[in-house]
């Protein structure tokens, strides 16, 4: 009846309108839809930074575990190393507890050790392991890599402050002058590392370091316990030929 009142253009009004309104409805919508997705990427990259600051944590804490764990293992190793050297009075023994600390924790079967007496001006070489040491046996102080640690005192570690290029019968990698009261009384010098030890470490600097100090009082103890036990053998000779 309303729409024979009103005729064909109030039916195409309200159609009008009603697709206004249905319009405006949608746009509405859309808008709280477009809304909430603003919402929801704003979370998302809330959540996505958070778990990137969780992955950065974590990579933290695990190299931080990483760092405290190799630290323990050095500790553990330079304990080793000290009890190892202190552990005999044997001068033979203190030796090969020398060897066994180069090759066990820093990596090498190739080394030879040195003593050098009071003033003198030439190193004598006690033991030498995995090496040829027909050269090594007239080696003066001051004279190439073995020779210029003894007569510096300073460690020398290949690459770290080369002072001359080595001979050939002098392919050191490390050279460790043992000192006591400020005197070198020996030289261990390290040559070829062992294959599945490219280069040397910052932990194997802390083993030189010990090395210096403690191998040094343990040779010296040797010495000692050596000179006494020959002191203790000669007496009852001297006794019955008097």
């Amino acid at each position: 009846m309303k729409d024979r009142e009103d005729g064909p253009g109030g039916y195409v009004r309200r159609v009008q309108e009603n697709l206004h309104r249905y319009t405006e409805d949608i746009l509405g919508e859309n808008e709280k839809l477009r809304l909430r997705v603003a919402e929801l990427e704003a979370e998302k990259s809330g959540l996505e930074l958070h778990l990137q600051q969780i992955e950065d944590a974590s990579r933290r804490f695990k190299d931080e575990y990483a760092t405290v764990q190799q630290q323990n293992a050095n500790l553990a190793n330079l304990y080793v190393a000290s009890y190892r050297l202190h552990g005999t009075a044997e001068r033979k023994e203190v030796v090969l507890a020398i060897q066994e600390i180069v090759a066990n924790l820093i990596g090498s079967e190739e080394l030879a050790i040195f003593e050098r007496e009071p003033g003198s001006a030439a190193l004598s070489l006690v033991a030498s392991f995995g090496v040829d040491d027909t050269p090594l046996r007239d080696i003066a102080v001051g004279s190439g890599i073995i020779g210029r640690a003894a007569g510096t005192g300073e460690i020398y570690v290949r690459g770290e402050a080369d002072s001359g290029a080595a001979s050939p019968a002098e392919e050191v990698t490390a050279c460790i002058p043992l000192s006591l009261d400020g005197q070198v009384t020996a030289v261990i010098a390290i040559f070829r590392l062992l294959s599945h030890k490219p280069a040397l470490e910052a932990a194997d600097r802390e083993l030189f370091e010990l090395l210096a100090s403690q191998a040094a009082v343990a040779l010296y103890c040797a010495r000692l316990h050596l000179q006494h036990g020959q002191g203790a053998v000669a007496a009852p000779a001297a006794v019955a030929t008097t």
